[in-house]
């Protein structure tokens, strides 16, 4: 099951990285789906370990996995929540704006 986890959020940010051009608000959709996911996946977790029996000769360690998939899924809220660094355009020479030459 970890494995799965790990591979499917390796996948999304596989996704995520493929173009490096990606408009910045289609990345910020996939990472919220990502996060949508992620709090799927905890809620399967959560009923795996409901179902597991701790007196088995091994056990696996959902707490951990519980542990990982917050961790990742607050970093993920967090870049979404910080606010973008605002595009600062380059200065534009003005135009002097005049065409009519008066003499006297």
């Amino acid at each position: 099951m970890k494995h799965k986890v790990t591979h499917l959020v390796l996948s999304g940010l596989l996704l995520l990285s493929q173009s490096s051009n990606a408009d910045i608000w289609a990345e910020r959709e996939a990472l919220a789906n990502i996060e949508i996911e992620l709090t799927s996946l905890e809620k399967l977790i959560t009923s795996a370990k409901q179902r597991s029996n701790s007196q088995d000769r091994t056990t696996f360690d959902y707490q951990n996995l519980l542990i990982d998939i917050r961790k990742i899924r607050s970093g993920i809220s967090h870049h979404l929540t910080v606010p973008m660094e605002p595009v600062i355009p380059s200065g534009i020479d003005a135009l002097s704006a005049k065409y009519t030459d008066h003499k006297r």
